[in-house]
């Protein structure tokens, strides 16, 4: 009986599995601001990037997906900003929720192209476009391609080493 906890023999509880998730999350996002910090990307877009390896799914293909969607929805919020920016707005107040309105409706049909629907991952990737103070270009582009990229790894490398399907012994 010293292994079982509410009946589960070998088994965790739902509040042990979101600590585990939980802690493991937090080990890739430490582990994603210090690689990104040796590499020099942005550390932030890092850990927004290993949250999006976990938005839907634990699994090193769930997590590939989940990267491949935060990458659209960071090419979905840089288009739309550029669209944005050419159009001649009396109120620039008005453009921000137009170019999320117009994001949030292109990951949606995003969602129904390819039917990968994990409108999560689409929003921090449309979330890391709206927020990086950078200029619309390629190079901004593809430096938080490589930033998200480094998340996703790192909480890759933790979900590798330590699986989430362990249990917490009492």
């Amino acid at each position: 009986m010293s292994g079982e906890i509410k009946g589960y023999r070998n088994q965790s509880v739902p509040s042990q599995q979101r600590f585990i998730t939980g802690s493991r999350m937090v080990l890739s996002g430490f582990l994603a601001v210090a690689v990104a910090s040796l590499v020099d990307l942005p550390a932030w877009v890092a850990v927004l990037g290993a949250t999006a390896y976990f938005a839907r799914g634990s699994s090193l293909r769930a997590g590939s997906y989940n990267l491949a969607c935060t990458v659209t929805g960071l090419g979905l919020g840089f288009v739309v900003q550029a669209v944005i920016a050419k159009w001649p707005l009396e109120l620039t107040l008005l453009s921000l929720p137009l170019a999320l309105l117009f994001s949030a409706v292109g990951a949606w049909a995003m969602g129904l192209v390819t039917g990968i629907s994990n409108i999560a991952s689409y929003a921090i990737g449309i979330l890391i476009a709206f927020a990086a103070p950078l200029p619309i270009s390629l190079d901004s582009y593809f430096l938080l391609i490589a930033a998200s990229a480094v998340g996703a790894i790192s909480a890759g490398l933790a979900d590798y080493f330590w699986p989430g399907r362990s249990a917490i012994s009492c």
